[in-house]
């Protein structure tokens, strides 16, 4: 691919050299004006503060509908609370005794601690994600705003702010992926605009985001080193990351674990590099496997740009995280479900930006040269047409995704059995040992010890269980929640303390009860 940008010198849109339309100002200087009035724009802060607001709104009702995904949100909610209390990220959710850093590497999300320990609830983490995914708002306008012009802008912010992989983002639970959304977004915008130390800066701390995302900074580092011709920055970069994921797998993660060992390995499949084992046959099959599924994800992740992202080399920095989804063995990560797709997001924008802030510099080119090469009729549509084409598609799409929630009046019911869980959780003290259905992990785990009642088998006996039984858990619920409790702690003495509602608290009685706490 031609890199316009790589051989002027200078970023995509920028002006050419020496050509000054008559009686214009000087394209340099009026792009620097146009940048300064994108700094201070009103109407871009006004659309990162709505996706604020719609974000915080989807995921804070869905934890006070207790109606979780999964048993993220409980697991980081008492992640965040250890940190906040000085601990070691002991999460007694994901296994009795669990270093949390033994199954993912993952520090970055210690940053929510100060406040979880000014306010110490799970809701706290589904905002402090909504605000993640809110900010990232703000330096796609920036690159729309510098490189196409403030309308783009506004219109490309838009689009971007409420696109369906960042929506799947906020609608389930809490993942430390957000933090990798907004550092994307600064660092690519960066890129683009040709301030490649900014870029850098803001990329290296993916490294902290999860074990992964090294490999992205290895894509983000060759692109800056080989399209952008900053070879050194470009390696360091790369090298940075690459380091920092071989770290996290093969010597931090395996040092926390328990078994010593990096545990997702065994997804891989043909890649389980920790026993020696690679196969291109079976790499190879496990990425032609579920066509049917990944071949529409990749449809779905071009289709916010209106495919105008795939004319852009940075578009290539998403490479690594889908081959990686695409190589695992468990189908929920092949699809458009979950949060797998947020981090996709700002590149596939900000390579739309970058494509078409390209097409108007080889169009600037051609004009200015006889013999240059125009564009053609796609590129003028891209060049002119791309950002509101792009907030049509979200408009669109925001029917078939979690935003339509906003405007269902089932979002806002809470119901009898939500006051009733509320209750039960009131009986536990703080402090307090206590082992759960999946949908009351994340509220009892901010002030008490918690445990799954899934893992009951490796669980020690906790003073209380509170046990819902329209919980998914256990279904259909057992006619007698006494006798099942019991069964399931093999005989333990529990006593019945609360019942409304189909759910119930049980206290571990005798001696047996003081020794839980």
């Amino acid at each position: 691919m031609a890199l316009e940008r790589a051989r002027s010198g200078g970023g995509a849109g920028q002006a050419v050299p020496g050509h000054h339309p008559a009686g214009s100002l000087d394209p340099l200087t009026a792009r620097g004006r146009l940048a300064a009035r994108s700094r201070a724009d009103p109407v871009a802060a006004a659309i990162a503060a709505v996706v604020f607001v719609c974000y915080t709104v989807i995921s804070v009702f869905r934890y006070l509908r207790r109606d979780p995904t999964s048993w993220d949100l409980g697991i980081f909610t008492e992640y965040v609370k250890q940190y906040a209390h000085l601990r070691a990220p002991i999460v007694d959710i994901r296994g009795a005794g669990v270093n949390l850093l033994g199954d993912h590497f993952h520090p970055i999300v210690a940053l929510i601690a100060p406040f979880f320990a000014i306010f110490p609830s799970a809701a706290t983490l589904l905002v402090a994600q909504a605000l993640l995914a809110a900010v990232s708002v703000l330096p796609v306008y920036r690159a729309g705003a510098d490189l196409l012009g403030v309308g783009a802008g506004r219109a490309i912010a838009a689009a971007y702010g409420f696109s369906w992989g960042l929506q799947q983002l906020v609608n389930y639970d809490f993942h430390e992926i957000a933090f990798a959304v907004p550092l994307l977004a600064f660092a690519l915008s960066a890129l683009i605009r040709g301030r490649y130390r900014a870029a850098v800066a803001w990329a290296a701390p993916m490294v902290f985001v999860k074990e992964d995302q090294g490999f992205t900074l290895v894509a983000i580092g060759l692109i800056l080193a080989f399209g952008y011709r900053r070879r050194g920055l470009g390696l360091a970069l790369a090298g940075w990351g690459l380091l920092g994921s071989l770290l996290a797998i093969f010597v931090i993660i395996p040092h926390f674990n328990a078994a010593h060992v990096y545990a997702y390995w065994s997804q891989a499949g043909p890649v389980d590099l920790a026993a020696g084992h690679f196969s291109v046959g079976g790499l190879w099959h496990q990425f032609s496997a579920g066509l049917s599924v990944k071949l529409p994800t990749l449809a779905m992740i071009g289709l916010p740009t209106a495919f105008i992202a795939v004319r852009s080399p940075i578009a290539l920095a998403a490479v690594p995280a889908l081959a990686l989804r695409f190589v695992d063995s468990m189908p929920a990560y092949w699809g458009t479900a979950w949060h797998y797709n947020a981090t996709v997001m700002p590149i596939v924008f900000l390579a739309a930006i970058d494509a078409m802030a390209r097409i108007r510099a080889r169009r600037a080119v051609a004009g200015s040269n006889a013999g240059g090469r125009s564009p053609g009729r796609i590129g003028f549509a891209m060049e002119h047409y791309g950002a509101a084409a792009m907030l049509a598609i979200c408009a669109a799409l925001a029917f078939q995704f979690p935003l339509s929630g906003l405007w269902t009046p089932a979002t806002y019911h809470l119901g009898r059995v939500v006051s009733a869980e509320n209750a039960a959780m009131a009986v536990v003290p703080a402090g307090a040992t206590v082992a759960t259905d999946l949908e009351l992990l994340a509220p009892l785990a901010a002030r008490t010890d918690t445990f799954w009642l899934g893992n009951y088998g490796t669980n020690p006996l906790t003073r209380y269980i509170v046990f819902d039984s329209h919980s998914t858990d256990f279904q259909p619920p057992p006619r007698n929640p006494l006798g099942f409790i019991r069964q399931l702690e093999h005989g333990a003495p529990y006593r019945q303390i609360f019942a409304r509602d189909g759910v119930y608290v049980f206290e571990l009685t005798g001696r047996a009860g003081a020794r839980a706490g």
